[in-house]
């Protein structure tokens, strides 16, 4: 395993493929769109389709766990962030698992970062993986830190393939 100095999405995804590049991008597990914010901001050609269901369940210790109206919230802050991009961004209140289908069939890059529960990380790397073109990037966060997303992007992935950076992101080339 690789380890890279780098923080954000964009911090991983520009050296990559270029600031400039037009690129489709899916993020999963949005919250506040603070993430979705700084990749649009610093890739000015990106189009990037959010999708966080933004609602209350019962699952500990996750951030799904906070009452509804805290995810409504952390929805109504999204939509305000995001508002200046909306020709480059495609917000969707759903699951994972039911957004799949809302997604274009080929994107540059996938970034994973919803529901931290093993067997969910693992169904979002099988769900959005084969989307990604040859050459481009599956990411995600957390690596590391929660033991159920290292499992899941481990068994997943061969650890030689697995490159990690700070604030625990990990990415493979598709």
């Amino acid at each position: 395993m690789r380890t890279q100095n780098n923080v954000l999405p964009e911090d991983i995804l520009i050296p990559y493929f270029g600031k400039d590049s037009a690129l489709v991008g899916i993020e999963v597990g949005v919250s506040t769109a603070v993430g979705s914010l700084g990749m649009l901001w610093r890739m000015p050609n990106l189009k990037l389709y959010c999708i966080d269901p933004w609602e209350h369940r019962d699952l500990e210790p996750y951030e799904a766990n906070l009452a509804q109206e805290v995810h409504d919230g952390a929805y109504a802050e999204a939509l305000n962030r995001l508002s200046p991009y909306t020709d480059r961004v495609v917000v969707l209140r759903n699951r994972s698992d039911d957004a799949v289908d809302l997604t274009p069939e080929q994107v540059d890059f996938i970034f994973i970062d919803g529901h931290h529960e093993y067997s969910q990380v693992v169904k979002d790397i099988k769900n959005y993986a084969p989307k990604v073109r040859k050459g481009g990037l599956i990411c995600g966060h957390d690596y590391g830190q929660v033991p159920d997303v290292t499992r899941a992007v481990q068994e997943v992935y061969p650890i030689n393939d697995i490159k990690t950076g700070e604030d625990f992101i990990w990415w493979v080339v598709s």
